[in-house]
């Protein structure tokens, strides 16, 4: 007649126990850049958007602790996973390999398809081959490799190094300053084309979709990493990110 009760302490004592050492675990610092509406923000708060609030609903929910860090420029989002002051960064695509310190998680939460921005007026209507935009004003990011195809074409890259720059691209873009806005995704110009009040033509390019993947520090805890990394995969397992990425970007 004791063994249940004694049985029943040892599993409330036992779930105490793991409630403690989850609550005790430092959160991972997480941060990026800004890639509307994926992550927004600006250098002097926490970073915001569509990806925040869905790992708060699916991976913070499930015991993984997050600290939201500012969103920075590419470049020091990636010097800050080499020494460590980052543990998480959100977003990145390309080649996986980051060079020394960085590593990057096996699974990707976004695969989208490579766009121009143009104002209304252009005479680009279609891209039937890249070397077709040799010759154009076209605006990216700083500290970005230009994209396979595109690095062999001769275009006239304007890049910008501030935490905005996307916006800032498009507002170039409106004021004749630039013939085109590069954009590996349609979300980011949709966003900001509803923000920024742009009117905007997007123009698909004919290139290999990109795929958005995470990277994490190798300085960051181990058991924090891989817990982090067995909950986000299977968060992101499925359709629900695309389909909660729409709400951000129609209307």
């Amino acid at each position: 007649m004791t063994r249940l009760p004694i049985l029943l302490r040892r599993c409330v004592l036992a779930a105490c126990l793991l409630g403690a050492a989850c609550a005790g675990a430092a959160p991972l610092r997480v941060g990026g850049f800004v890639v509307a509406p994926l992550i927004v923000g600006t250098a002097d708060a926490p970073l915001r958007g569509a990806l925040r609030e869905f790992l708060e609903r699916r991976v913070v929910s499930q015991g993984v602790p997050l600290q939201w860090m500012p969103p920075t420029s590419l470049r020091r989002a990636m010097e800050s996973l080499r020494n460590g002051t980052l543990d998480v960064l959100l977003l990145t695509s390309g080649a996986t390999d980051r060079g020394p310190g960085i590593g990057t998680f096996g699974w990707t939460y976004l695969r989208t398809r490579p766009h121009l921005a143009v104002r209304r007026d252009s005479p680009l209507q279609r891209v039937p081959a890249l070397p077709a935009l040799a010759g154009m004003e076209i605006g990216w990011v700083a500290g970005s490799a230009i994209p396979p195809g595109l690095d062999r074409v001769d275009i006239h890259w304007q890049t910008l190094a501030v935490t905005d720059w996307q916006a800032a691209n498009l507002r170039k873009l409106r004021a004749g300053r630039l013939d085109a806005v590069f954009f590996e995704n349609e979300y980011s110009p949709r966003y900001y084309a509803r923000q920024e009040g742009v009117p905007i033509r997007l123009v698909r390019l004919p290139m290999p979709e990109r795929r958005f993947f995470m990277a994490y520090s190798l300085k960051a805890d181990r058991a924090d990493i891989a817990r982090f990394d067995r909950i986000a995969a299977a968060a992101f397992s499925d359709e629900q990110f695309r389909h909660f990425l729409d709400r951000y970007t129609i209307r």
